[in-house]
């Protein structure tokens, strides 16, 4: 029978090694602004390339819900000069398991994850595109043709996490926070923490690829701050498997510093200016 009481057991295995499991779609990377870029990632990370990267796929098997689309645009980043990764700015979803989706990744790990009115990625034969909508706008128009890369130098950041059928490692550097309400009803953040998600992915198709892209913003998803200056290239991937194994706590950071640079990828402007919202039927 159905309760909204659930067993010790179930609270004991929420969200228990979540895994990214059948993810195929488009990667991509290009060249931006580095000024613009670096003035997005929080201290102490420091960006490493003005490179923006990024992917939309298909999630075929999460472990804590429905499949669902999910695009992202990161950057490379080191921690103390002894640690590199990824650092996501933005993540939308959408589809049957998306809403799961965004609580595992935004409240679980501290990932910058909303949804999105919609994505669209289709391949017919050896080309593939992806549209990616939110609050009715065309924030990112991807298309892949199977071939030369625009830039085959790129592929050598990558050969590590797209060697085929040899397990790939990655750090992804999120900041987690907690949300306190005051006796007179205001919410303040404090205890904001630097932390590694150490993933685990297997590549079982990798197919590079030339990329043209288009990026647009609007005031909740200002995609276009990160100008495209450069295509570098793309690939079409499938991960058969992909496992979020180990998580570091790195240290505490300064929170009036921090938490300017981390709303936009979580909460829409209406969350901090009520004259900031929008009428729709």
């Amino acid at each position: 029978m159905a309760s909204f009481v659930v067993s010790n057991d179930d609270v004991k295995n929420f969200l228990t090694s979540p895994s990214m499991n059948d993810q195929e779609g488009i990667g991509f990377a290009y060249a931006t602004d580095q000024e613009a870029l670096a003035r997005l990632i929080p201290a102490p990370l420091k960006l490493m390339a003005p490179v923006v990267c990024g992917y939309v796929v298909h999630m075929g098997k999460p472990t804590f819900g429905g499949p669902y689309l999910e695009q992202s645009i990161f950057a490379l980043v080191s921690y103390k000069d002894k640690m590199m990764g990824a650092y996501p700015i933005t993540l939308l979803l959408h589809g049957p398991g998306a809403e799961s989706g965004v609580i595992a990744g935004r409240e679980g790990a501290g990932i910058p994850k909303k949804l999105a009115d919609s994505i669209d990625l289709r391949r017919t034969d050896d080309t593939a595109t992806a549209t990616v909508v939110r609050h009715g706008a065309t924030l990112m128009n991807v298309s892949w043709e199977k071939g030369e890369l625009n830039d085959p130098s790129i592929m050598k950041q990558f050969a590590g996490q797209l060697a085929l059928g040899k397990e790939a490692e990655m750090n992804s550097f999120f900041y987690k926070y907690d949300i306190d309400q005051h006796d007179d009803g205001t919410n303040h953040f404090n205890n904001v923490q630097l932390v590694a998600t150490q993933l685990r992915s297997l590549a079982d198709q990798v197919e590079p690829g030339k990329l043209t892209i288009e990026m647009n913003s609007t005031p909740d998803d200002p995609f276009g701050e990160l100008k495209v200056l450069k295509p570098l290239g793309a690939a079409w991937f499938h991960f058969d498997t992909s496992v979020m194994f180990n998580t570091l706590k790195l240290e505490t950071v300064d929170t009036a510093a921090t938490m300017p640079k981390l709303l936009t990828g979580r909460y829409d402007r209406s969350f901090f200016n009520p004259k900031d919202t929008a009428y729709k039927i």
